[in-house]
């Protein structure tokens, strides 16, 4: 798999990534917010977006869903735990920045544990890590899990948000690490990391 383009969304920095497909479409994860900046990669890319993946329904993952389902017809998914995120600016979290344009999707599919999502040359499969959020995923594609937040470098997932829940939270990462091998972590906010890293340094993990 070539590396994922990540792109750091303003204003909270969250992280979006376009994974080419080799066919000239794109699976898009996590389109936060002004959507303008995803289409504008997408087309220095040559690439249609074809399926949004949602880690979870906070609302700085979701809000630029609308307008790539809208402008390209690329359908969008996430755990039905979540589904009601993605209309509540309360349980979205979307009440806690008013500076913050939140904008409401529909959904066209869930996703669960063991689903694979398969386009053009890309085989993803889904796991389910609750705690952050109720319906929280985490993405893996080769080597690589996509986390959302989950787990970033040096740290985990706040879980005061809606439906969050610490102990849920604490037996999906045990599950993450307890994983066999290392993984490249493409995470939610802040930096890349990787899974032998967390083990070692993380520490919620050590």
């Amino acid at each position: 798999m070539n590396n994922p383009v990540k792109l750091v969304l303003p204003p909270i920095e969250e992280n979006c990534y376009i994974i080419p497909d080799g066919e000239g479409k794109a699976v898009v994860i996590d389109p936060g917010s002004v959507p303008e900046i995803i289409g504008e990669e997408l087309g220095k890319l040559g690439l249609v977006p074809e399926k949004i993946l949602l880690t979870h329904g906070h609302f700085d993952h979701m809000s630029g869903a609308h307008y790539l389902r809208e402008k390209y017809g690329a359908k969008v998914f996430i755990h039905r735990n979540d589904e009601c995120m993605l209309s509540d600016m309360v349980k979205s979290g979307a009440l806690i920045a008013p500076f913050f344009e939140y904008v409401p999707v529909e959904c066209d599919g869930n996703l669960e544990e063991g689903d694979i999502i398969e386009q053009g040359e890309l085989e993803i499969r889904v796991i389910e890590t609750p705690g952050h959020s109720r319906g929280s995923l985490c993405f893996i594609l080769g080597d690589s899990i996509f986390t959302g937040d989950t787990i970033f470098r040096g740290s985990v997932g706040r879980t005061d948000l809606y439906m969050g829940d610490h102990r849920e939270l604490s037996r999906s990462l045990k599950r993450l690490t307890e994983m066999e091998g290392n993984y490249r972590l493409y995470c939610g906010h802040g930096e890349d990391s990787s899974l032998d890293r967390e083990r070692l340094t993380n520490p919620f993990l050590v």
